[in-house]
C-alpha cells in the first residue's frame, strides 16, 4: 500500500472529476496541493490576484459545464476570492474553492492568516466543509463537487488545514469515492406538459426569453428545434445568447423591449426575472401578459411576479415535451406578429447602423463595436467585461453556438475579463479569444494579461477608453451636471504601453480605420494584443443611451 499526503489527495480527487487545470496564487499553506498536482499532471495556472482565480475557475466551470477550481491560500487569499465566489454564485456556476487554513491544534491562538473562513461563504455558496483529518479528503471534496453540480449549480467552499495536506496516510485508508454525481434530466409533468402546449397553442403574441439557463442544460438544440415548431420569436440574455445564431430566422435582439411590452404569452426559459428584465413587470411586460417559466431551481417560480404556469426541470426535455403537443401549422397562427417583430427589428437595426457609420474623432462608441463585430467570427470567443463599452459591442456582435459570449452575468462584476480569457484559451487553444473591455474594467485584474503572456496564452484585449466609468458617469452628469461629476473619471491612461512592460504586444488606436486592420493583425497572431482605443467619453450620452446601473 502507497502512503499519500493530503496534497496528493486533493490532487488524485481533482483528476478523477476531469479536472485539469487549477487556478491559485501562491501561499505556504496550500504548497503541499501544488506538489500533488505537478504528481498527477494538473496543470497549475498562478494568477496575480486570488479574485482572478476565483473569476478564472468560474468561467473554467462556464466552459465545460462542470468543477472549476481555485486554490488560494488561508486568511487574505480566501477573503481576495469572496467576491468571485460571489459571481459565481449569482452566475449558478459550480466553482470549487479550496482554501488553506492554519494548523488545526493553533486555530483561534493568533497564527498566521488564521480567521473563521466558512462563515464568510454562507450566503454565497451551496455549502461549505473545513476537513478535519487527511483520510477524508476525498470524501469531502467529491461531497462539495456533488453538491456544486447537482439542482442548480453553483459555487461550494472547502476549507484544508496545513497539517492535513502535509499529513500521509495509506491510499486503502483513503478511498476517492465515485458515481457521486447524478446529474438526471427532470422532465415535466403530463399535465403541465398539456398546459403548457394549450398555453401556447391559444396566444396570439408569444415570445420566448431564453437565459443562462438553456445554456447549462445544453439545450440549444431543443430551442431551436421547438421554436421552429411553434414559430415564436425568441430573444436571448445571459449565457443564453448564442444558443440560437444571430442570423436564425427567429433570433431577435433589437425588438425585445418592444416584444415584451406587447406580448401576450411570454415563455421564460432558464432566465430570473431580475433588473435585466423588469422584474417581470410593467412596463417591461404587459400587464395582461401570461407568463410561463422553466427553470431548474423551484425558487425562481414566481418570484417578482405571479406565474400561469411554472416548470423545475430540464429545459431541453420540457421543450421537447412541449413541441410534441403543440398542432401542426401553428406558425402560420403567428405570422402576424412576428412580421411586427420584424419591423421593429429592422428600424432597431438601422438605427444602429445609422450611428455606427460615423468617421468622428474621437471615435463614437457605436463605431468602435461595429468594427469589432466585422472581425467576430464562430471560431472566436467573445468575453465581453464593462458597462457602457460592452452593452454597445453586445448590441453588434453576432454570436453562432452556445458558450461563444462570456459575461460576468447576473451579478455585474467587473473585472472578470482577463479570467475569463485565460480560462477560455486553455479549454480551447484552437480558437481566438478577443476580450472586450472597459477603461475602468481593464483597470481592476489588467495585471492578468502578464499571466497570459506568461502562459503563452495568445489572446486579445481591445480596451473602449472613454476616460471614465461611462455607466456610472453618464447619468451622473445627466442628474447633476458636469461641474458636480465627482468619482468617475479616469485618465486616458496607455494600457497598451502597459502590456507590452507586461510581455504583450501593445497599440494605441485615435483613428476609426485603423480598428479592423489592427484587430485582424491580433487575432491573426500568437501573442497577447491590447488595442487601446479612444472613444469620445460624450458619445454614447448623445444617443440617449443612459442607463443608470441599479
Amino acid at each position: 500500500m502507497a502512503d499519500l499526503t493530503g496534497g496528493e489527495l486533493v490532487a488524485k480527487t481533482l483528476k478523477q472529476a476531469g479536472v485539469n487545470h487549477i487556478f491559485t496564487l501562491c501561499g505556504g499553506h496550500i504548497l503541499p496541493i501544488y506538489d500533488g498536482c505537478l504528481t498527477h499532471g494538473i496543470q497549475i495556472i498562478d494568477v496575480r490576484h486570488e479574485q482572478a482565480a476565483a473569476h478564472a475557475g468560474d468561467a473554467y466551470a462556464r466552459l465545460t459545464r462542470g468543477i472549476g477550481v481555485a486554490v488560494v491560500t488561508a486568511g487574505p487569499g480566501v477573503t481576495d476570492s469572496v467576491t468571485g465566489v460571489v459571481n459565481a454564485y449569482a452566475a449558478r456556476s459550480p466553482l470549487l474553492l479550496i482554501g488553506g487554513a492554519a494548523m488545526i491544534g493553533l486555530k483561534g491562538m493568533g497564527a498566521l492568516q488564521d480567521i473563521p473562513q466558512l462563515p464568510l461563504f454562507g450566503s454565497c455558496t451551496k455549502g461549505t466543509w473545513s476537513v478535519p483529518e487527511t483520510r477524508l479528503i476525498p470524501e469531502m471534496l467529491t461531497a462539495a463537487m456533488r453538491t456544486a453540480l447537482t439542482g442548480r449549480p453553483g459555487p461550494v467552499f472547502v476549507e484544508i488545514p496545513i497539517d492535513t495536506l502535509i499529513n500521509s496516510v495509506e491510499d486503502r485508508l483513503a478511498p476517492i469515492p465515485t458515481g457521486y454525481v447524478h446529474r438526471n434530466p427532470q422532465a415535466g409533468d403530463p399535465q403541465s406538459i398539456e398546459r403548457f402546449a394549450d398555453l401556447l397553442t391559444r396566444a396570439e403574441r408569444p415570445l420566448v426569453m431564453a437565459g443562462s439557463g438553456v445554456y447549462w442544460d445544453d439545450a440549444a438544440a431543443d430551442l431551436a428545434r421547438f421554436a421552429e415548431r411553434a414559430g415564436v420569436p425568441v430573444f436571448m440574455n445571459g449565457a443564453g445568447r448564442g444558443c440560437l445564431p444571430s442570423d436564425h430566422p427567429l433570433a431577435f435582439s433589437q425588438a425585445r423591449g418592444f416584444a415584451l411590452s406587447n406580448g401576450d404569452v411570454v415563455i421564460v426559459l432558464g432566465a430570473p426575472l431580475d433588473f435585466r428584465l423588469g422584474y417581470g413587470r410593467p412596463p417591461t411586460f404587459a400587464e395582461d401578459a401570461t407568463v410561463i417559466m422553466v427553470d431548474s431551481d423551484p425558487t425562481e417560480l414566481g418570484r417578482n411576479r405571479p406565474l400561469a404556469l411554472g416548470l423545475v426541470g430540464h429545459i431541453g426535455l420540457i421543450l421537447r415535451q412541449g413541441a410534441g403537443g403543440l398542432p401542426s401549422g401553428l406558425p402560420s397562427r403567428f405570422e402576424k406578429w412576428l412580421g411586427q417583430v420584424r419591423d421593429k427589428e429592422r428600424e432597431g437595426r438601422e438605427k444602429l447602423e445609422a450611428q455606427a457609420v460615423s468617421d468622428q474623432v474621437p471615435i463614437s462608441h457605436y463605431r468602435w463595436a461595429r468594427e469589432i463585430a466585422q472581425v467576430v467570427d464562430a471560431n472566436t470567443i467573445v468575453v465581453g467585461d464593462g458597462g457602457d463599452v460592452v452593452n454597445c459591442a453586445a448590441k453588434f456582435v453576432p454570436l453562432q453556438r452556445p458558450g461563444q459570449w462570456l459575461d460576468p452575468g447576473q451579478f455585474g462584476c467587473l473585472g472578470v475579463g482577463p479570467s475569463f480569457a485565460i480560462a477560455a484559451k486553455l479549454l480551447h487553444p484552437e480558437r481566438k479569444v478577443l476580450l472586450i473591455s472597459g477603461d475602468g474594467a481593464f483597470g481592476l485584474n489588467g495585471m492578468e494579461l502578464e499571466t497570459a503572456a506568461r502562459f503563452n496564452l495568445p489572446m486579445t484585449c481591445i480596451i473602449g477608453n472613454d476616460g471614465g466609468w461611462g455607466q456610472i458617469r453618464n447619468p451622473q452628469i445627466s442628474f447633476w451636471g458636469e461641474a458636480r461629476a465627482v468619482g468617475t473619471s479616469l485618465p486616458f491612461t496607455r494600457y497598451d504601453r502597459m502590456v507590452e512592460a507586461l510581455g504583450g504586444r501593445g497599440l494605441l488606436i485615435t483613428e476609426p480605420k485603423e480598428i479592423r486592420p489592427a484587430l485582424e493583425t491580433a487575432l491573426a497572431s500568437d501573442e497577447v494584443w491590447c488595442l487601446n482605443v479612444v472613444l469620445d467619453p460624450a458619445a454614447y450620452r448623445k444617443t440617449g443611451q443612459v442607463s443608470l446601473a441599479i
